[in-house]
């Protein structure tokens, strides 16, 4: 995807395509490079609702609903996440 694609709570991350993932126990370990990532909480819930039709916006809300934390706390914190990932090659826009 090309850089100008937004990130911000309407843009709508996917996961990159390739990216090795496991389900172990209900949790999500995920290999980036020579680490893996283990994915609990709402990192799960995330990572699971990344699906190229999501908003930030609409994972946010899901982590709003499981979670009972403010909104704007959510979107803040699934963007941080989802930075992380993109960073990390995981994540694409």
């Amino acid at each position: 995807m090309s850089d100008d694609t937004p990130r911000g709570p309407e843009g709508v991350p996917r996961r990159t395509l390739g990216t090795r993932i496991r389900l172990v126990e209900g949790d999500f370990h995920i290999g980036a490079e020579d680490k893996a990532l283990h994915l609990t909480g709402p990192a799960k819930i995330i990572f699971a609702s990344l699906d190229g039709r999501r908003s930030v916006a609409d994972v946010a809300r899901l982590v709003t609903a499981e979670y009972d934390i403010d909104q704007e706390e959510a979107v803040a914190d699934v963007l941080e996440f989802l930075n992380d990932l993109t960073d990390r090659g995981i994540v694409e826009w």
